[in-house]
């Protein structure tokens, strides 16, 4: 909720003030309508709260986000497969962290990217199992994930009240989830062992989800129109397939 009122508010305060300033330019040039008083007030307004939700989203949602990971200690088991992973799929910038809330997570944000996964999940995982989950979080940084979600949200906070936007977000999560799936098995070559993690992680104790952190987990599954995940188990049965076309072994090592 955060964003969407720092949005609403400053929505707000900018539209009376700019009513004001333009009701008085109104009083001295009567040629203009209502219309562009109206219509320019509202732009202007639009124009100053989505700058200041970039700018809180740039330093309020960067902090949150630090204070969500912590030092990878926690991870030897999964640092090399880490290491030789983020290498092979040119995106050697990335560091690992620990997730301190959810399964696993990634965000490239502000010049910085991170794969972060909780010591419950990491523990959990076989060695394929776990490179399959990075190759996952690493593919949401490849493909700019976080920006596109960034930039859906941010419509939907300008435009809160339109049924159809959240529809659009909520799209674009599940979207780009599946497309990380088979970007990941690109890589891999392993999705039954993708499968078995998203089982493993959506098994994990559940976090209540807030805005803030809506759609980020990997493994949550979801229902309807409205959800950031797709349905678990068709992704599941998607998974499935794929390996069958690929003659994949279905066995998780």
């Amino acid at each position: 909720m955060l964003f969407s009122s720092l949005f609403s508010w400053s929505f707000v305060g900018a539209s009376l003030l700019m009513c004001v300033a333009m009701l008085n330019q109104y009083e001295q040039n009567w040629s203009l309508t209502v219309r562009e008083v109206l219509g320019g007030s509202l732009i202007s307004a639009l124009t100053f709260s989505t700058i200041v939700s970039l700018v809180g989203r740039r330093h309020v949602f960067s902090k949150a986000l630090t204070e969500m990971t912590g030092d990878p200690r926690s991870l030897a088991r999964i640092t090399t497969i880490f290491s030789e992973l983020k290498g092979r799929m040119g995106l050697q910038h990335v560091s690992l962290r620990e997730a301190r809330l959810g399964t696993a997570f990634s965000v490239s944000l502000n010049r910085r990217a991170f794969v972060a996964v909780s010591p419950g999940l990491a523990s959990s995982l076989s060695e394929d199992e776990a490179e399959a989950v990075l190759a996952h979080e690493l593919s949401h940084i490849k493909n700019g994930d976080s920006r596109a979600k960034g930039v859906a949200r941010l419509a939907r906070f300008a435009f809160r009240f339109d049924p159809l936007l959240r529809l659009v977000e909520a799209a674009i999560h599940r979207e780009r989830e599946l497309w990380a799936d088979r970007a990941a098995i690109v890589f891999t070559r392993k999705p039954i062992a993708l499968a078995s993690a998203l089982v493993k992680a959506n098994a994990q104790p559940k976090l209540s989800a807030s805005l803030l952190t809506a759609g980020l987990f990997v493994g949550s599954g979801g229902k309807g129109l409205l959800s950031f995940y797709p349905n678990l188990e068709r992704r599941v049965d998607a998974l499935l397939e794929l390996s069958r076309k690929m003659e994949v072994p279905q066995a998780v090592a």
